[in-house]
């Protein structure tokens, strides 16, 4: 999936939780590819993070997503990706019982299914 069909799969995914907002290029690390959005309903503000790779994501770019959404003032963050190593999940998993920030990992594959039941 080329990065443009990719970025409005995820503006629609994220449709379904909340008020979407696209935050600009010059808001961001532009060498590090995020999509940058933030999805806010009534009572929480969660930060999303979507990677167009093909590699999995490690736990630098976790660490790096646990200051951007303190940064961010967010509730947490939402990582769209291709696939996370065990270590990320690991440290996701550690993170969540620990704080009062979330971090939610979805796989690229999982938002599809999501869109095409929703579609159907």
């Amino acid at each position: 999936m080329e990065e443009t069909g990719f970025q409005e799969q995820v503006g629609k995914f994220l449709n379904r939780y909340g008020k979407v907002q696209k935050l600009r290029e010059d808001s961001i690390d532009t060498n590090s590819r995020i999509l940058p959005y933030i999805v806010e309903s009534q009572d929480q503000k969660f930060a999303v993070f979507a990677y167009h790779w093909k590699k999995s994501i490690g736990t630098n770019t976790i660490i790096r997503t646990e200051h951007q959404i303190t940064d961010m003032k967010c509730d947490g963050a939402i990582i769209i990706g291709n696939r996370f190593s065990q270590n990320s999940y690991d440290m996701v998993s550690d993170t969540n019982k620990r704080r009062t920030k979330n971090i939610i990992l979805i796989k690229i594959q999982e938002m599809e299914e999501i869109l095409n039941v929703i579609g159907s």
